[in-house]
């Protein structure tokens, strides 16, 4: 099997080979040529391009996630995600081109853009991780999808705003943000409301169904209908 280095080394010479191509102009020959290896090696390290992407963006994950800031959690989660937000930006800078490319071809492709929405749906769940924002069941899935939608926004901006700082990006995270506490705070209030629905449905589910015809306890046809008697 191949080492992490050499992963590493077939993953950057694929998005090196983004920068200047679209992804389905790219061959794993070509991958294989710019990395130094030997096309067997690229089928050892992945199942194909998406693979490498997800890998690509696996190792944005773990970069922020190394950079965070522990004095970053005495922050609002406002605060802490907006600054988790931009460091990812800050990573993603070298690949710019790389990404444009991506999207060039992600907007045509609807299978591609589904795939692609996955991923960043799956970064997003660990980008709250890093902001110190952990839900479990349906509210980390909605939390992570909602931020997912969010940030590929916020990447059109990105890749439009070439000021220094970002300014532009800047303003559209916070926007977003604020957009999302809003609709964080509905959720939540819909949630308590429909708790106890929610509670009363789990705790019919988990009664025992009775045979079809049987309009007495089974408890009670065992015992010849003794708990019936006087």
């Amino acid at each position: 099997m191949p080492t992490e280095k050499t992963h590493q080394k077939v993953v950057a010479s694929f998005i090196e080979l983004l920068e200047t191509h679209r992804i389905e102009e790219i061959t794993y020959a070509a991958i294989a040529d710019n990395a130094g290896v030997k096309i067997e090696v690229v089928r050892a390290c992945c199942n194909g391009k998406l693979d490498l992407l997800a890998a690509f963006m696996r190792e944005i994950d773990q970069k922020v996630l190394k950079e965070r800031d522990p004095d970053l959690m005495d922050e609002t989660p406002r605060d802490r995600l907006f600054d988790v937000l931009m460091c990812r930006l800050d990573l993603m800078e070298p690949h710019r081109e790389a990404i444009r490319n991506l999207r060039r071809t992600v907007v045509k492709d609807p299978a591609l853009a589904m795939h692609m929405h996955k991923l960043v749906t799956r970064s997003m769940k660990w980008m709250l991780v890093a902001a110190g924002i952990e839900e479990f069941g349906l509210r980390n899935v909605g939390m992570s999808n909602a931020l997912a939608l969010g940030f590929e926004r916020l990447v059109r901006v990105w890749l439009e705003d070439d000021a220094p700082g970002h300014p532009k990006v800047m303003v559209a995270v916070d926007d977003m943000l604020a957009n999302g506490e809003k609709w964080m705070g509905r959720a939540c209030r819909v949630e308590k409301v429909a708790a106890p629905f929610i509670e009363g449905l789990g705790r019919l589910c988990q009664r025992p169904l009775r045979p079809k015809g049987q309009s007495t306890p089974p408890s009670a046809t065992a015992n010849g209908g003794a708990e019936a008697s006087p």
